[in-house]
């Protein structure tokens, strides 16, 4: 993988090496093995190069081919290798030499600007052809690799990060004060409702999923790819499900165990992570090689205060994994002396802008140093798995069969969960009443009580009048009162948005070019999202049983006491708000100092926050944990407003 940069003058004016310097040495501060750059008559390409996998070691990037007027540069790893080489008519010996650059030039050459289409794998790249006068650039179908870019006077340039593009003439550090509303109006952990737009004014962003062309009749866009689009999958029986699944499934995480490097993975003791781990170590196995597991458990303090039916130290199931395959070396990690506030200054250079995800920032940031201290280059998730591989939630099934007027069968599906799990009917008729009637009346019925509850929203009033926030996040979604269920439908659909894929991308990027690996997810493989999105609901739920796809499908391969397991769900980061708590009143300090500094009074709705900290001066079990994220929030809002303030 890579950091990548460009320049793209239409006017055919020369480039500077003064520009080159500049996007190339903001580059510097993250590990590379390679660094080079290519200057043409009107551009310029640069590249860092990570090498991750064996055939990235071949790498020459920028990379021009004089026969072809082509110049690429790429920030790629492509997993179809073999099918495109093959599809080429390469023998299978030679594979090894070919590079994923010269794959993805070839792609271009044979299918133009639908390559894209026929590329699997985690990409951004960029391809200047020298006849046409022309700037191609792409981003992988689940957006896995950021790709920033300016665009105006006739220049266009690019990066995989957004500082180096402020470092740049005429481009302003000018906040997007619309993105900043929507940032701070949404009240999960979402960052934005556009991903077309950053928190800087000249800053952009192509989507996943989407081409890009820059020529002498400007910039034009194109989405290429939308599983919802795409046909039903139909099979005669259960088992047909299982097999296809398994082949796709297999597929993705054998692949990304391509390392040059020892690989890792981020271990809880679910059903997610706990399948990508076990057939990544089995693939591993076979070549004598081991994977290498991190955890997250509480810290040695940690005082227990979740339900039963919640646990914050999975380590019993994860230590069921390692009996079934001894070569998984599972390092638990506590991270003692670490808190959602302790790192704020640190996750904002390296995220180059505000968040929200405080609960884990922390922790996953503890989990990357020691991968990084290990030397691995690929660090396997299964983040997206409860979208994908391990879908399926009773109460999800349940309101999809509910606005559908399927009453019989909701209540059916309902009482068969009830007796697998032991639970009284009664309970779950009135857990379930409660929770979906309000959703089922009539829309403007729903806006009107969504107003009257008094929920704590950051943003300032003005500006959220401004930008119509509201009307805003109620068209994305996104509402701000009310708790909101999705149907199966809707549920996809939001989980596919932009913002969503975009959110992740800039998390595992930055993290990844910070400590010198690679993120990978086998569960947000684009061939995994087209199977698992276009399968019957019933693959997911059926009779009262819950995620029966994933659960079918690693019989015999992960440990039973994993995959039968419907007593209890992992929650990391379960100690989060103990962290904070011994230097609260200090915190809360701080937040009070903050919101009385004017560069923030525009942003933030002062007697809001002020009034959440009188509310919550101590913390306890039943502490409003989104009020406290909010607050944590408004402190990261300040110190990226103004790094040398509080």
């Amino acid at each position: 993988m890579s950091s990548i940069c460009g320049y793209f003058n239409l006017r055919n004016e020369s480039v500077s090496r003064s520009l080159r310097s500049v996007l190339m040495e903001k580059l510097a501060n993250f590990h590379a093995g390679m660094s080079n750059s290519f200057i043409g008559n009107n551009f310029f390409f640069g590249c860092r190069l990570q090498t991750i996998t064996p055939e990235s070691e071949l790498e020459q990037l920028p990379y021009h081919d004089e026969q072809t007027g082509l110049t690429i540069t790429a920030d790629a790893i492509i997993d179809n290798r073999a099918e495109i080489l093959r599809s080429f008519g390469v023998a299978a010996s030679d594979w090894i030499t070919f590079t994923d650059s010269q794959i993805i030039l070839w792609a271009y050459q044979k299918w133009g600007n639908r390559c894209p289409e026929f590329l699997i794998g985690d990409y951004a790249f960029a391809i200047f052809d020298h006849q046409k006068n022309e700037l191609f650039c792409a981003r992988d179908h689940v957006g896995k690799r950021t790709f920033y870019y300016t665009y105006s006077d006739g220049i266009f340039s690019f990066c995989t990060l957004m500082k180096p593009l402020l470092e740049l003439p005429r481009i302003s550090n000018k906040f997007n004060d619309q993105w900043l509303a929507d940032f701070l109006a949404i009240r999960t952990v979402r960052h934005e409702i556009d991903s077309n737009h950053t928190v800087y004014q000249d800053i952009h962003q192509l989507l996943p999923a989407h081409i890009a062309i820059v020529n002498k009749d400007g910039l034009k866009k194109h989405k290429y790819w939308d599983p919802l689009r795409l046909p039903e999958i139909r099979f005669k029986d259960n088992e047909a499900y299982v097999d296809a699944f398994r082949e796709i499934f297999f597929e993705a995480v054998e692949c990304r165990t391509r390392s040059t490097g020892p690989v890792g993975i981020m271990l809880s003791g679910g059903l997610d992570s706990g399948s990508v781990a076990c057939i990544a170590a089995k693939k591993l196995q076979k070549s004598g090689q081991s994977l290498k597991g991190y955890s997250s458990i509480p810290m040695e303090d940690y005082k227990e205060w979740l339900p039963p039916h919640i646990i914050a130290d999975e380590r019993p199931y994860i230590e069921e994994i390692i009996k079934c395959y001894p070569n998984i070396e599972v390092q638990y990690c506590r991270s003692e002396n670490r808190n959602s506030y302790s790192e704020i200054d640190k996750f904002l250079e390296i995220m180059e802008q505000p968040y929200k995800t405080i609960e884990n920032l922390f922790w996953i940031d503890n989990i990357a140093e020691l991968a990084s201290k290990d030397n691995c280059k690929v660090l396997l998730d299964g983040q997206f798995g409860n979208s994908t591989i391990s879908f399926g939630s009773i109460y999800t099934h349940v309101y999809s069969l509910l606005r559908q007027v399927k009453l019989v069968s909701a209540v059916r599906e309902a009482t068969d969960y009830c007796k697998i799990n032991r639970i009284s009917r009664k309970k779950m008729y009135k857990y379930l009443a409660h929770r979906y009637l309000p959703q089922l009346l009539p829309r403007p019925i729903q806006n009107y009580l969504e107003q009257k509850e008094d929920a704590f929203v950051l943003i300032n009033r003005d500006l959220a009048a401004k930008y119509n926030t509201r009307m805003r996040l109620a068209k994305a979604g996104l509402y701000q009162n009310i708790s909101h269920d999705f149907t199966v439908q809707e549920l996809r659909k939001e989980t596919l948005s932009s913002s969503v894929f975009s959110h992740l991308s800039a998390i595992e990027t930055k993290f990844s070019l910070k400590y010198g690996f690679v993120k990978r997810d086998p569960t947000r493989d684009k061939r995994v999202v087209e199977f698992c999105f276009r399968i019957p609901e019933d693959q997911y739920v059926d009779n009262g049983q819950e995620r029966l796809l994933i659960r079918k499908t690693m019989k015999g391969i992960l440990p039973d006491k994993v995959r039968m397991n419907t007593s209890v769900r992992g929650l990391q980061s379960a100690d989060w708000l103990q962290r904070l708590d011994p230097a609260w009143e200090k915190y809360r300090q701080n937040i009070i100092d903050m919101v009385r500094e004017k560069n923030i009074e525009s942003y933030i709705d002062k007697d809001a926050v002020l009034l959440a900290l009188e509310n919550n001066r101590n913390f306890s079990s039943s502490t409003n944990q989104t009020d406290i994220r909010m607050l944590i929030t408004c402190i990261i809002m300040g110190r990226f407003l103004d790094p040398a303030g509080i």
